[in-house]
């Protein structure tokens, strides 16, 4: 793989826009194929020399980052086939065995536990950049794919036989297919003007790293509120944790301006001090979530992937996963249709892709909605009905496990 800033070729049959998890891993799943790909990414990419200097170095809680996935053992299955899992340093990997869930209005709760469905965990938190560069490790070992990053997509023409693009430095290139992976505020989107409905949930998401009184036992802990979810995410070390806590608009505009001690004091209580004293090893900073959905995941010669094509609320971690189903059924089909010597560029051709993906994230999307306006709802008959389905749904052994393997990705 080769890294410029300048004119590579111009002709090539993929062009991957983004370059981040979802991007790397679109460019990996290809990898085999043959087919000569470049990926355009207008940020830096990970420094992949540093994952080597990783494995031998002790983690302090201080090295960890704040963005970080809670991957599905299905998608660690895919991660692993590409060849790039088993770059990630197993010391910045935090196996998750059990999931505790309680409403904080009332006393329903709910208990998930890899072992009651004989899997030896739920699921890893990892920080985000180890995946990316993990990914981008494995391209690097491939001569078909090439990488321009720190420039940005100027302009892009969908032809019949092709598209055009030309990046922000002038340099100018075609494909048989552009494969949008450029996130929730995709350029290609824009560029192509592909509807996305969108409705902002009226929250926003704050995430830290924090340490905790009491070990997290490799638990996800997360307690619905009226005004949001507070989740408390295990990391590798076992009394460090990643913590996503959504907050209406108007009590989140208090939070923002709080200092890291501050904050730390105002999550303690809204986590009901389930894990001691919590104390801010990270600063915090919140995002704004809005559930989006592109009206076509298909224009002429484009495909759009992960956030470009999706966003979800993150209280069940399912964003980036749903990403990586795309790229699984998108490569898929590509290489069966590339195989087959069919055009993998021509948009009937992709439909399957598109049925199939948009499909189950739109069900995804409403299931994490629903589970997000009912908590929010402070009516006593909601409330104690909530309560009571909770649980009575953990006193159900067969319907956890249809649940939780669903959520698993298996």
């Amino acid at each position: 793989m080769s890294t410029t800033g300048t004119r590579v070729s111009t002709k090539f049959d993929i062009v991957i826009v983004g370059g981040g998890m979802v991007g790397l891993a679109m460019a990996a799943s290809l990898a085999e194929s043959g087919l000569k790909i470049i990926l355009i990414e207008q940020q830096n990419l990970p420094d992949v020399q540093s994952m080597d200097l990783l494995t031998n170095h002790p983690v302090e809680d201080q090295d960890f980052d704040v963005r970080v996935s809670a991957i599905s053992p299905g998608n660690r299955s895919f991660l692993t086939q590409l060849n790039a899992w088993q770059n990630i340093p197993a010391q910045r990997q935090a196996n998750y065995h059990k999931m505790k869930v309680w409403d904080g209005d009332g006393t329903g709760k709910i208990e998930f536990s890899a072992a009651q469905i004989a899997q030896h965990d739920l699921g890893v938190i990892v920080e985000n950049n180890l995946v990316q560069a993990a990914l981008l490790k494995t391209d690097q070992a491939y001569g078909n794919i090439h990488c321009c990053n720190g420039v940005q997509l100027q302009q892009l023409e969908s032809l019949d036989d092709r598209v055009n693009i030309q990046l922000s430095d002038g340099t100018e290139m075609s494909a048989q297919l552009l494969i949008g992976a450029d996130g929730a505020n995709s350029l290609v989107r824009e560029k192509l003007s592909i509807e996305s409905k969108q409705t902002p949930y009226s929250q926003v998401a704050f995430v830290a790293n924090v340490k905790t009184e009491i070990s997290h036992q490799n638990t996800a802990w997360q307690r619905f509120t009226p005004s949001g979810p507070v989740a408390f995410l295990p990391l590798a070390n076992e009394d460090l944790c990643s913590v996503v806590w959504s907050l209406d608009q108007d009590k989140a505009d208090k939070i923002a301006n709080l200092s890291s001690d501050e904050f730390a004091e105002k999550l303690q209580q809204a986590f009901e001090s389930r894990l001691g004293q919590v104390t801010a090893v990270s600063k915090h900073f919140g995002f704004p979530l809005i559930k989006r959905h592109a009206q076509s995941y298909l224009a002429d010669r484009v495909a759009l992937v992960g956030d470009a094509a999706h966003t979800i609320h993150p209280l069940a971690g399912q964003g980036v996963n749903l990403g990586f189903q795309d790229v699984a059924c998108l490569s898929k089909l590509i290489v069966s249709l590339h195989q087959q010597q069919r055009d993998f560029g021509l948009k009937q051709n992709l439909r399957p892709f598109e049925r199939e993906r948009k499909t189950e994230n739109m069900l995804m999307q409403n299931a994490m909605s629903g589970f997000k306006y009912l908590f929010a709802n402070q009516s006593m008959p909601v409330t104690l009905l909530r309560n009571f389905a909770m649980s009575a749904l953990d006193k159900l052994p067969m319907a956890k496990e249809m649940m939780i393997k669903k959520a698993m990705g298996l």
